[in-house]
């Protein structure tokens, strides 16, 4: 046995050490080659709101090498906040800020996002502004929030964010998915369920949030299995959502006097979101289809709680590259459009950005293009401006 140790125990020792040196060398290409953002895990799925949120009661850190480091705190429901959710007993008047990573500020601090900025301009002790913002989130997100958060926080004012590419998250079934015009609650047992309560485990596991907060190599890896984990998630969306309409059209009658009672108003169920009906008839092949039967349902579900309701648009810099070019940006004109006729109030962050000479230098980051400091600033003294206006806020 002596000896066989002997033989082996070399082999093992040659072996982790290659393993390592190997690793080393690996993470130092990385450094210096291919930065890779750090952070620990940030992300959990919160089985009440059906869906991922910026892990609650986490102080933590992101760190892209040579384009932004800033710290982040989270509140017990994952909100950005140093305030805990019992805090906000003591406002009068929340402003609850809906939206994807522009609206939870990601590259900047926590006192540097527009949410945090505008609460310090407005200045009353009875006011406070909610940030309520989750990356990868679009408007389905916001209407989920408001639905199963809303009577808790008690906002006077919702603000919803919209950016660009709320268009493709709107259409990925996160929370929802939209059977013969209206909009269903997705089952909790899906595959995007399961697989994301066996992601939570993460958060508790101290060597991965070491290996994410520290390895350049394994952020890469992390960011890489990521994707793939995201791209089976919403295929699997996708697919449920085709397996119900299928489901559907395979029991819609084709008979005169069965389609007579079909025409009936069909029952409601706990898992159906009422339809809204909006001024406008909603084309179903319209691009943006999702995106208003959410807005829709967001303001009827606000003016149900005598909720004020606003939407603001965020053009990503390719939207104000398409407006240096060609004067106009064709999402920001259909969602003018469609709010104007259906009674939403709508704002653009367009015109305050245009006014800078070179807009995406000053106010974009130059990696993944979020606002830097100079633009959450300048988004929050438009809030004010247009708050203030709309009467909302002194």
């Amino acid at each position: 046995m002596s000896k066989l140790i002997k033989k082996v125990f070399p082999l093992i020792l040659t072996f982790i050490i290659s393993i390592s040196v190997a690793l080393l060398i690996g993470e130092f290409a990385i450094r210096v080659f291919y930065p890779q953002v750090t952070s620990p895990v940030q992300f959990f799925y919160d089985e009440k709101l059906g869906g991922m949120i910026p892990v609650p009661n986490q102080k933590g850190f992101k760190d892209h090498p040579d384009v932004y480091y800033y710290e982040y705190q989270n509140n017990d429901l994952g909100m950005r906040d140093t305030r805990q959710v019992a805090d906000y007993k003591k406002y009068s008047n929340k402003i609850l800020c809906l939206g994807d990573s522009f609206t939870y500020g990601w590259g900047v601090n926590d006192k540097e996002t527009f949410a945090s900025i505008l609460e310090k301009k407005i200045n009353k002790d009875s006011i406070a502004v909610l940030n309520a913002g989750v990356s990868g989130a679009g408007t389905d997100y916001a209407l989920k929030f408001f639905q199963v958060r809303g009577k808790e926080l008690a906002p006077k004012t919702v603000i919803y964010f919209y950016f660009d590419n709320d268009i493709n998250d709107n259409k990925a079934n996160a929370y929802f998915h939209i059977d013969n015009d209206s909009i269903i609650v997705n089952e909790q047992n899906s595959y995007a369920t399961v697989n994301a309560l066996k992601k939570n485990k993460l958060v508790e596991n101290k060597l991965y949030n070491w290996l994410s907060s520290n390895s350049q190599l394994f952020g890469l890896i992390r960011y890489n299995i990521g994707l793939l984990w995201n791209k089976r998630v919403s295929d699997a969306n996708k697919a449920s959502q085709a397996n119900a309409d299928s489901v559907s059209n395979t029991q819609k009658p084709e008979t005169g006097i069965a389609q007579k009672e079909t025409d009936k108003a069909p029952k409601q169920d706990k898992n159906t979101v009422a339809p809204p009906k909006p001024t406008t008839q909603i084309d179903t092949n319209e691009p943006l289809y999702h995106t208003y039967k959410y807005l829709s349902a967001l303001q009827a579900a606000t003016k149900k709680e005598g909720v004020n309701f606003l939407v603001y648009y965020i053009p990503a810099h390719s939207s104000i590259e398409e407006y240096q070019k060609s004067g106009t940006i064709g999402v920001e004109n259909a969602l003018n459009n469609y709010c104007s006729q259906n009674q939403i109030k709508f704002f653009t962050f367009r015109e305050e950005l245009m006014r800078a000479k070179n807009p995406i230098e000053t106010y974009y980051l130059p990696v993944d293009f979020h606002w830097n400091q100079k633009g959450h600033a300048l988004a929050a003294e438009y809030l004010y401006q247009t708050l203030q206006r709309e009467n909302i806020v002194p």
